[in-house]
């Protein structure tokens, strides 16, 4: 968004301005779905303790 305004505010006359101006949006679209693929490896990655229940783990906790 601020890069829109400036875009409207500014107007600048270089001839590469409209094609970088929106580079923001993309790379915000890009780390989140990075980001995204990055979570969902993670959490397929951990693997339950084998023999060990959640109601263990709380009983245990109290």
């Amino acid at each position: 968004m601020t890069t829109a305004a400036l875009d409207l505010v500014l107007a600048p006359r270089a001839p590469w301005w409209g094609t970088i101006w929106p580079l923001p949006w993309y790379l915000t679209c890009a780390s989140v779905l990075t980001w995204a693929v990055l979570r969902a490896r993670e959490k397929t990655a951990q693997c339950p303790p084998d023999g060990d229940d959640d109601q263990n783990g709380w009983d245990q906790a109290a």
